[in-house]
């Protein structure tokens, strides 16, 4: 078994870091496509961005989830004509993986943990999206 050896100078900065304001690590201004577009327009966005992520709105410009590269290559294993057939709303879950401009990275590192997730949308107060927060970008917080 391994130890783990954890200095008394460092006890509070995993703290401080989990409490930060989510605003502090989020990637912004998200890139945004609609909940109506096809999987293969939202696959061609991801390739041109270089993203595996987009986060997804509905007609009102309100946030309705994230797609991942993961949830498109999930579509197209069950059905090959399934991308440029369904849209990007059908391979969402029920519940958009989204926090607050007003929630700590801990609220986005827990939601992300419970569900499984690498990434969750920030909106603000009225459920539109600021910014995304990825895997990659909690790693960078504990590496600095």
């Amino acid at each position: 078994m391994k130890a783990i050896y954890i200095s008394a100078r460092d006890t509070g900065s995993h703290a401080r870091l989990a409490r930060q304001p989510i605003v502090k690590v989020m990637t912004q201004p998200p890139v945004l496509i609609s909940d109506r577009e096809l999987l293969e327009d939202a696959l061609v966005r991801m390739i041109n961005s270089g993203l595996r992520h987009l986060v997804v709105v509905d007609a009102t410009g309100r946030c309705v989830g994230v797609l991942s590269d993961r949830a498109i290559a999930a579509v197209w294993a069950s059905d090959f004509n399934a991308l440029a057939v369904r849209t990007i709303a059908s391979a969402l879950g029920p519940a958009p993986e989204t926090v607050c401009v007003l929630d700590e990275v801990i609220d986005a590192a827990k939601l992300m943990g419970a569900n499984g997730i690498d990434a969750v949308a920030v909106t603000d107060t009225e459920g539109r999206p600021v910014g995304i927060v990825t895997g990659g970008d909690l790693v960078a917080l504990l590496a600095k």
